[in-house]
């Protein structure tokens, strides 16, 4: 999903879906929801383990270069 972007597209796009992942923990806490109850939740905290193995992946490439 993440694999073809370069660092800086990878850093944006971390921020954006990390903003997003702490505001829905926040309303998830207020309402008195486990988070791990909430798909959308787990398909944030999915998608920012995603980018991390990216970002470890295009490390490991740059440093073999």
């Amino acid at each position: 999903m993440f694999e073809k972007l370069d660092a800086t597209e990878l850093q944006r796009r971390e921020d954006e879906i990390f903003f997003k992942f702490m505001e829905r923990k926040w309303a998830l806490d207020a309402l008195g929801v486990p988070p791990t109850h909430d798909k959308l939740f787990c398909l944030l905290k999915w998608q920012l383990d995603e980018i991390e193995a990216a970002k470890a992946n295009l490390e490991e490439a740059t440093a073999a270069a």
